[in-house]
């Protein structure tokens, strides 16, 4: 029987989905930097256990590999543009020089996910590159490091941007965090949102 609609509708993909669509409620509904800050690092968590979650599931390989696809595009929601809005909308000063760093910025993190894409069967054990779910760790911890030390004055958030850049694009095995180092970003998420209320 053929489908009404296109797609793959089964559980394993759920926590993704909640990921992005809350990246995309960050992008167009939230003016605070607090806010967009707990968001970004609730589409962090979901993309950090969403692997394991559909792991759970028997699926079919058109599962599985609607489920790579759809992570990605995910990702580039969450970890791409969303981190731009959180750039642009609170820290830019110059509509210049932000345009070009976030156009690198976003490129970086299209190429490394394609790159990921193409290479995910190889190395079940590392990353190629930094993973661009880290941006919402890194781009959080300086958010938090802003409201109580005024790291902003020292160092400048666009290092942290082109840190990021040359993180995805580099050509360095990265162990994949175990469960552990999961539950650690989850231990440090929450103190983070606590932080930030």
């Amino acid at each position: 029987m053929k489908k009404l609609f296109l797609g793959v509708y089964h559980p394993s993909v759920i926590l993704t989905y909640i990921g992005a669509l809350v990246s995309v409620f960050g992008i167009f509904g939230v003016n605070d930097l607090h806010l967009a800050t707990i968001l970004l690092m609730v589409a962090g968590l979901c993309d950090a256990f969403d692997g394991i979650f559909a792991r759970m599931y028997k699926r079919t390989k058109l599962q599985k590999d609607f489920g790579v696809q759809i992570d990605s595009l995910a990702d580039l929601i969450s970890f791409g543009v969303f981190p731009a809005k959180i750039y642009r909308a609170f820290f830019s000063d110059c509509i210049y020089v932000s345009t070009v760093l976030l156009s690198f910025y976003i490129l970086a993190v299209m190429i490394r996910l394609a790159y990921f894409n193409c290479t995910a069967d190889e190395d079940k054990e590392h990353f190629t590159g930094l993973a661009v779910t880290y941006s919402a760790f890194f781009i959080s911890l300086y958010v938090v490091l802003c409201k109580y030390i005024k790291v902003l004055s020292v160092i400048p958030i666009e290092y942290l941007y082109v840190l990021l850049i040359l993180g995805f694009l580099w050509n360095k095995k990265i162990k994949k965090p175990n469960i552990y180092v999961r539950i650690g970003f989850l231990v440090l998420a929450i103190v983070f949102i606590v932080l930030l209320l």
